[in-house]
This record gives C-alpha cells, sequence and structure tokens, in this order.
C-alpha cells in the first residue's frame, strides 16, 4: 500500500480523533482504544479516498472534497446508495459498511466501506503481465461491463435512480454546463464539439440500463493470481442512461489523441501487445449482453467520451487553481483539454460502424503468435473443406448400424478425413512440443473444431486421448511411452478413462 497512498494532504486533513470516535460507535468489532491511522490514496481526482486501518482490518473512506464544488457533483450519498444496491445483488462491488451526513464528524460527508484486496493497474498498458493475461484483463473488464449493463433496475431497487430515457442528451447539455463553469479560457473545439453532438444525438436514446460513468480499468480491482475482477471502484457519476456510452469510454484509449500520455491512467493504447482491439471488445460485450453484434452510431459515443474526458480535465485543472484539487498532479490537465476537443471532432467524423456493418464476432480477442494465427486458419480452411461437407454422410453412418456392432467402428469418411489432416500437418495440435503452439493458441482452434462433433477425431485431439498422452509425455517412462504414447500420436489405438467413486 506504500506506492498507493500518502500523508494526508494538508487541504484535505480532518479531526483523526473524531473520526476513530464515530468509526468506533458505528463500525462493529472496532474499539476506540483500537490502533487507528488513516493515510489517503494518491490515486483520484474527485471525491478525496483514504485508506483507514485497525489492528485487525482495513477499510476505505470516501468524502466530499473541501470548499466551492459544482452544482450536482461530489454526491457521495448517491455513491453509497448504489454500491449498497449492487452488493446486495451479488455484483463485485466493495461492501459499503456507512454513510455520514453529519458534517461536524470531519468537515463533510463522507461513506466507508469494505477494502478490497487484490491488483489495481494504474498503467492502461498493465505492465509486468503477459500478453496473454493482458488480453484476459480486458475481457474480464468488458464481461463485468456487460453484466452492470444486464442488470434489472426494479429487481436492484433502482428504478427511480437517475432520469432515465434521454441521457445522451443530458450529458451532452451536462458536460457542456460543467465545462463552461469551470472554464479558464475560450476554447473554440470545445465549443463546436458541444454543437456537434447535440445536433447529432442517437435515435436510440430512450435505451436504459444502470450505467457507472466512469468505467475504466483504474477503476477495477482484479483478483491478485487469476484475471477476475473483484470489485468495481468509483461509482460518483453512476447514474441510468444508454449503456453504449460506458463501453464507448472505456475504448477509448484506442482512440486516445498521440503525445498525450501524460499519464499511466491517460493515455493510447496502441502497440501495447495483448491489448484487444476495439471491435473485439464490442464482441465479446454484444455476445454477454446477448445483443445483435452492431453498435450503431459508435463515432457519437466515442467523441461523447472525448468531449466528457476534455470536460473531467477541465474541472481538475479549475480545482488546481482554486487549491482543492485532490490530486498532486491536477495542474497538468489544463493542457489537455484542447487536444482532447479537437480529437473528438476528428473521431466524430473518422469512426463509422453502421447497423449495417456488423462488428466481427468471430474474430480471436486473445493474443496469438503468428505460428498460432497460421494454423487456425488451416484448420478453419480444413473444417470448411473437408469436415462440415461430410456430417451428412457420418450421420447416416451412425443412423444405419445403430443396432449393429459396427456402432462401435469408426466411419470409413472419419479415416480418410484423418489421413488428409495428418498430411497437412494438422495432427496432434493439443500437444505443445509436436505443435509449436500454447495452451491459449490451442483453445481457440479447440473452439473451431467443437463446432463438429467429431472433428476432434480427424485432428487427433479427441478426449479422453488428448488428457491420457499429455499425462504419458509429462511423467510416462521410456517403456511406457513406447509402448502407448507412441501409438496413441500415431492414431493406431485409442484409450480410455476410468474412475470409481464411493458412496
Amino acid at each position: 500500500m506504500g506506492g498507493e497512498t500518502t500523508a494526508i494532504r494538508d487541504q484535505h486533513k480532518f479531526n483523526l480523533a473524531d473520526l476513530q470516535k464515530y468509526f468506533s460507535k458505528n463500525i462493529p468489532g472496532v474499539s476506540s482504544s483500537d490502533t487507528f491511522t488513516v493515510r489517503q490514496y494518491r490515486a483520484g481526482q474527485s471525491n478525496p479516498t483514504f485508506l483507514l486501518q485497525t489492528s485487525s482490518k482495513s477499510y476505505v473512506l470516501r468524502k466530499k472534497p473541501p470548499g466551492m464544488l459544482l452544482p450536482g457533483a461530489h454526491k457521495v450519498d448517491r455513491e453509497y446508495r448504489v454500491q449498497k444496491a449492487l452488493f446486495l445483488a451479488g455484483f463485485p462491488v466493495p461492501q459499503p459498511l456507512l454513510y455520514c451526513a453529519d458534517t461536524s464528524v470531519i468537515g463533510e460527508e463522507f461513506y466507508i466501506m469494505e477494502h478490497v484486496q487484490g491488483r489495481i493497474f494504474r498503467d492502461l498498458g498493465l505492465p509486468g503481465v503477459s500478453a496473454a493475461e493482458r488480453a484476459a484483463l480486458y475481457i474480464a473488464a468488458t464481461e463485468v461491463l456487460a453484466r452492470l449493463h444486464s442488470i434489472d433496475l426494479t429487481d436492484v431497487a433502482l428504478s427511480g435512480y437517475g432520469k432515465g430515457a434521454g441521457y445522451c442528451r443530458r450529458q451532452v447539455s451536462t458536460w457542456t454546463r460543467q465545462y463552461r463553469a469551470s472554464a479558464h479560457q475560450e476554447i473554440h473545439a470545445m465549443d463546436k464539439l458541444s454543437d456537434w453532438l447535440m445536433n447529432n444525438l442517437p435515435s436510440d436514446d430512450s435505451e436504459v440500463t444502470l450505467v457507472h460513468g466512469d468505467f475504466r480499468m483504474d477503476n477495477l480491482i482484479f483478483h491478485p493470481t487469476e484475471a477476475r475482477v473483484l470489485a468495481v471502484l468509483d461509482w460518483e457519476l453512476s447514474t441510468t442512461g444508454h449503456p453504449i456510452v460506458d463501453l464507448a469510454y472505456f475504448l477509448m484509449p484506442h482512440y486516445w489523441p498521440s503525445g498525450l500520455d501524460m499519464l499511466e491512467t491517460l493515455g493510447t493504447l496502441k502497440g501495447v501487445e495483448g491489448v484487444p482491439a476495439p471491435e473485439d471488445l464490442m464482441a465479446v460485450y454484444c455476445r454477454c449482453r446477448r445483443i445483435p453484434p452492431s453498435l450503431p452510431g459508435l463515432n457519437f459515443f466515442l467523441a461523447l467520451s472525448l468531449f466528457k474526458m476534455a470536460g473531467i480535465a477541465q474541472g481538475i485543472y479549475a480545482r488546481h487553481l482554486l487549491g482543492n484539487a485532490s490530486s498532486p498532479d491536477a495542474h497538468k490537465f489544463g493542457h489537455i483539454v484542447e487536444p482532447l476537443s479537437q480529437a473528438g471532432l476528428q473521431v466524430a467524423e473518422s469512426v463509422r460502424h453502421n447497423a449495417s456493418q456488423p462488428l466481427p464476432a468471430d474474430s480471436p480477442p486473445f493474443h496469438q503468435s503468428q505460428r498460432g494465427q497460421l494454423v487456425l486458419r488451416q484448420v478453419q480452411d480444413f473444417l470448411r473443406e473437408h469436415v462440415f461437407p461430410a456430417e451428412q454422410e457420418v450421420a447416416e453412418y451412425y443412423a444405419k448400424n445403430a443396432h449393429s456392432p459396427l456402432r462401435w467402428s469408426t466411419p470409413p469418411v472419419i479415416e480418410e478425413l484423418k489421413a488428409k489432416a495428418r498430411a497437412a500437418g494438422l495432427w496432434n495440435l493439443f500437444l505443445p512440443s509436436v505443435s509449436g503452439l500454447s495452451q491459449l493458441e490451442y483453445a481457440r482452434i479447440a473452439e473451431e473444431t467443437g463446432k463438429c462433433s467429431f472433428a476432434p477425431e480427424v485432428f487427433n485431439c479427441q478426449a479422453p486421448d488428448t488428457g491420457n498422452m499429455e499425462v504419458l509425455h509429462m511423467y510416462g517412462t521410456e517403456e511406457q511411452k513406447k509402448r502407448w504414447l507412441e501409438p496413441l500420436l500415431q492414431g493406431e489405438i485409442r484409450s480410455c478413462f476410468c474412475m470409481t467413486a464411493c458412496w
């Protein structure tokens, strides 16, 4: 936690004794005489966030910033409400414990939640992980976003949370108003982008789900070792409205203007190995939500995201000028407002994803080597040219011999296909030492062969032989390998799996 936190900044200091006294009265298991330390998180540009630690447990406190605030901003009571509803519904958020509206305790409203231990990536490039894991982490984030947008508002008692339909129009109006309230100079591109957005609102602005409002990788806590999201953080901007606003904001780094990588959390993802392309992430999102693989008017949502980010940057810089910014980096944000608005204008005209242009739902989102891509294409071609056309013949063979001893025999056409696959070098693909493929690359191939019941056998990749061959390959003696492994690899024999159970 040393790198994530710092001593409480002067502008955010409060009476620790009063907080501990309140804390011990309202949090079960916490004593007023217990060890009690408070440090401030370095990250966070809006509501100041603090790590509270007792001798046995850790907590997180979020409060309003001090000083003059923009109307309607920094509503920590809304954060608490939505987190409580989502936690009760089983969605991954930190458990909220209490909300305090009494400003006499520490000077501002605040709420307390449990601390979730895991990985937070401040750098969008996710350094320190492999390309494969980087892809899996981005996929996991996309799946959680789709899960959020699939929640029934009535089921979580949030049907009145936000204003619902017309969200895109309200977003344009809100961020235009927020920007102008905090602007320190006139920026023509911001005014032009605001006008373009208002004149190009999506026709389906009536779609309503719960939206996060600031869904980014650094607002997620991942499992320490798994590509799994444990908690989604920072619900300050959450409301109800059009879900694609969230998705486009998450994809925004792919369209971030070059030369503005001023912070790890704000920069481009172009050229980062393993990060899935926006089209791949959109395909995952659509599959998870079970919606058609097309996103009409994506250019509007991306332009809105860049406009919103420019407005946020202007607000952060304005708080720096007022002396109540939550981050020591706040002074840097004044320089990115104009480039972001110019990028928004550019993406408004250049990105085209219409309803008539479906997303490539079958494109592989996980990183593959050149060999992996080559073998995948070869398998797909072989399936299309040889295996799928033989499905009817195989079905007829088994139907004809359903009550004959031949039902245990392999149809001749499958034997012919096995010979062709072996001749084409598409044989024993599951075994890395033979195929040169990683397990991840083979998983993508297995997804393709799984589209036909007998296709794995054609490539000598059928269960349980694959598992048995792997065991023999890794742990078998030389005698066992010669007697069993080599014939299995040649496709000359088959194997079985037996298990006993105790009742």
